[in-house]
């Protein structure tokens, strides 16, 4: 019996052995094995490239140090642009006083019946709403005045206070003239509107020039056709 118990112990310390081993060698393959997936990690090759078809967003440009930024116009520059236009012409020439506004654009309804019997001794130059109106000589504003006929005007003395110039129907006068301020052909005064007795959406310049006999009388002079003299006036672009 006891022959048979030493044969028994030995067989199942082998079996233990055995045991011991199969798991020794489990856990040397697994750190094996791990040390390998981590090495092929880090090797380039074993990494997959990026899709080439793949849609990344267009980096924005870097603006350069030496640009500079073109700065917007301002009412002054355009004044300043639209009179430069004019320097090439005699001084007493006339500008039409809208802006674009071309010779063969022009109608002559100096004589054109108005209401109450009236007679209209103007022009009337037919334009988009808010198109700048010009001040068609140099000379000193006169007299802004609003009224029921004219709506928002303007009257303008020409350079020897012999002649005015009056603008009327105006959206609006430029925030950049003022009353007795002198003025250089070609400067912007106001825009084109309907006020007045226009008409709603009727969108032009009543224009009309006066002969005065004395020159703190601006609203009281002869009347003188300006669709001849502005025929052969400067256009502007």
């Amino acid at each position: 019996m006891s022959k048979f118990n030493n044969i028994l112990v030995k067989t199942l310390l082998v079996l233990y052995l055995l045991f011991l081993h199969f798991i020794l060698g489990l856990y040397v393959y697994e750190k094996i094995k791990f040390a390998n997936d981590d090495v092929s990690k880090l090797n380039p090759d074993a990494v997959p490239a990026q899709n080439q078809n793949e849609d990344y967003p267009t980096p924005l440009p870097v603006p350069s140090l030496t640009e500079t930024a073109t700065p917007a116009p301002t009412p002054e520059t355009v004044q300043t642009e639209t009179q430069i236009q004019t320097e090439n012409y005699p001084a007493d020439q006339l500008m039409i006083p809208v802006k674009g506004i071309k010779r063969e654009q022009l109608q002559d309804t100096y004589n054109d019946a108005r209401s109450a019997g009236r007679v209209h001794n103007a022009i009337d130059i037919m334009a988009a709403q808010g198109t700048p109106v010009l001040a068609a000589a140099d000379g000193e504003i006169a007299k802004f005045f609003d009224s029921d006929l004219g709506g928002i005007t303007i009257y303008q003395y020409g350079a020897n206070k012999k002649l005015v110039y009056y603008y009327a129907h105006l959206q609006s006068r430029s925030d950049q003239i003022k009353e007795k301020q002198f003025v250089k052909r070609g400067t912007i005064i106001g825009y084109v509107g309907d006020t007045g007795n226009a008409g709603a959406g009727n969108f032009h310049l009543h224009f009309s020039i006066s002969e005065l006999e004395q020159p703190d009388r601006y609203w009281d002079g002869k009347n003188i056709n300006p669709f001849p003299i502005l025929k052969n006036g400067i256009e502007s672009n």
